[in-house]
């Protein structure tokens, strides 16, 4: 199923919509949110810090992280100026990159157009040293079961 195909439809509550890339980067900022409360690395990262990360399409859907001095806040649309746009041709194409944390994928789409930046480029390498400490540490038994469970996925699909 391609993403595409999923309606997209604004929650006004809790200021979300279903679209694919408006949830990724919604769950992006609740990890950094849990981050900023729990890991010394990612607090040294956002100490006395203030910026606006824009992550968009060019299809008009944007969402906003906003770091403010250790604290993480996210806004959905273009609610003030960003220090630092990240622009997608589609919402499938920006969750297929992020979701590969390739920085190749990056420089590919930019070559190729699907990916546009603008403003301050130090805050691409600083959601690059972000982007590593948001994967949760899976406990080892958890692991174990996650390789038998791909590996019997593999046996069945053949994948």
């Amino acid at each position: 199923m391609k993403l595409s195909s999923i309606p997209v439809v604004k929650l006004p509550i809790v200021d979300v919509s279903t679209d694919p890339l408006d949830l990724l980067v919604l769950g992006l900022a609740l990890r950094m949110k849990q981050l900023a409360k729990t890991s010394p690395k990612f607090i040294e990262l956002i100490h006395d810090r203030q910026f606006r990360i824009q992550i968009s399409t060019d299809l008009g859907f944007a969402r906003q992280i906003i770091i403010n001095n250790g604290s993480i806040d996210t806004v959905s649309g273009q609610e003030a100026p960003a220090d630092f746009i990240l622009q997608f041709a589609d919402s499938e194409h920006g969750v297929k990159t992020l979701a590969k944390g390739d920085p190749t994928a990056f420089m590919t789409g930019m070559q190729d157009g699907s990916i546009k930046m603008e403003g301050d480029f130090s805050l691409l390498v600083w959601f690059n040293q972000a982007s590593r400490l948001l994967k949760p540490k899976l406990p080892k038994p958890i692991q174990e079961k996650i390789k038998i469970a791909r590996q019997f996925i593999k046996e069945k699909t053949g994948r």
